[in-house]
């Protein structure tokens, strides 16, 4: 059926976003784009996220913390969406390089307002697809790479550079000064040697920002029937992790006996935090995509399936809000025919799609 206007994508538009047109179904831009169609559907249907909150040094999720509002922007606010840019507000931070950019940045009257990254992933993955007893036990994997990392970081920085946090400022610069005071060099073996001091360092800190957290981390989730590229009825939500729960991550999953990346991940940290709060920058480059302490850089660490459900352990993982269904308000006019189905995502999204259309259902 042809059209007299471009694909698109639920709410995207040249109004409110540097991103549209054929930038809209690239490889490495559908997973971003799509996300954010799903957040502006969600949000003009009073569909609230799940946050993945950490309250008393634990990471637990709710249902009634954060509206979509409250992550992308009202409506009534007009937002608009930067893709793959720089969030000035952390650019005075960084003191040797200008940093990477996040995936979105939300602007409020043309100021930013929100940075955000994006993770979209699958359930269930392999490890859980293979060892649970039922579906209820299905979970994602979740990677979080070194820009995500060091975005939350910055992120909670930034709320305790406010001047209305001052007092806060100050408890968690001397919590984190007897632990950053212990290691006279940041290499692998001074870390290694204090890496139980460095975990219960982070550990003090955080708890003393619990307060402050903001959403940060958007995590759509899409479920297949087990891991076939075929999308389960009830397969769509959205997750939303905040800067202080991404953070914790490395100090409850840290192991006591093994040196591993969370743990490295906690030394970043508490290094990257201090040089902040104490000086009012830090060397991104050589915390975030340095200090290898004998392991590999490209990611900072990551959580299988098995553990990424202790974090999401909601009914709504095993039973997502929206179903399979919604896909025709969210991809309009042939936009399933400009996806390339190289990713696991945009072949499933495409094969529904256009099983849709040879059944007389197509998508608008």
């Amino acid at each position: 059926m042809p059209y007299s206007d471009p694909p698109a994508l639920y709410g995207i538009s040249s109004r409110n976003s540097n991103r549209i047109g054929k930038h809209l179904w690239g490889k490495n831009q559908f997973n971003t784009t799509f996300p954010l169609a799903l957040c502006l559907f969600m949000r003009d249907r009073q569909i609230p996220p799940v946050c993945i909150m950490t309250r008393d040094g634990e990471i637990k999720p709710t249902d009634d913390e954060w509206k979509m509002g409250r992550i992308i922007g009202a409506e009534a606010s007009d937002p608009f969406f930067r893709f793959e840019n720089r969030f000035p507000p952390y650019a005075h931070l960084f003191r040797n390089d200008e940093g990477d950019n996040i995936d979105i940045v939300v602007e409020i009257a043309e100021e930013p307002w929100r940075a955000l990254e994006v993770k979209l992933t699958v359930v269930p993955d392999k490890t859980t697809y293979d060892t649970a007893k039922d579906e209820t036990g299905w979970g994602p994997e979740i990677v979080i790479r070194p820009v995500s990392s060091a975005h939350a970081l910055m992120s909670v920085a930034t709320s305790l550079l406010k001047p209305g946090a001052a007092r806060i400022k100050q408890k968690v610069s001397d919590v984190l000064r007897s632990g950053y005071n212990k290691v006279r060099e940041w290499n692998e073996v001074a870390v290694r040697s204090q890496s139980k001091t460095l975990v219960d360092t982070l550990n003090n800190a955080l708890l003393l920002v619990e307060d402050l957290q903001r959403p940060f981390l958007v995590q759509p989730i899409w479920r297949t029937k087990g891991q076939a590229l075929r999308l389960h009825e009830h397969c769509f939500d959205l997750f939303v992790w905040s800067d202080v729960s991404i953070m914790r991550i490395p100090v409850l999953e840290a192991s006591g006996a093994r040196f591993t990346r969370q743990t490295r991940e906690v030394a970043r940290h508490v290094r990257a935090l201090y040089d902040i709060l104490t000086t009012g920058d830090y060397d991104y480059s050589a915390i975030y995509k340095g200090m290898d302490c004998g392991l590999q850089t490209a990611k900072s660490f990551s959580l299988p399936g098995t553990r990424s459900i202790h974090y999401l352990c909601h009914p709504r993982l095993s039973r997502p809000i929206l179903t399979r269904d919604i896909l025709s308000s969210l991809i309009l006019r042939g936009g399933e025919y400009e996806l390339r189905p190289e990713r696991r995502f945009d072949a499933a999204v495409q094969a529904h799609c256009l099983g849709l259309l040879a059944g007389q259902t197509g998508v608008r």
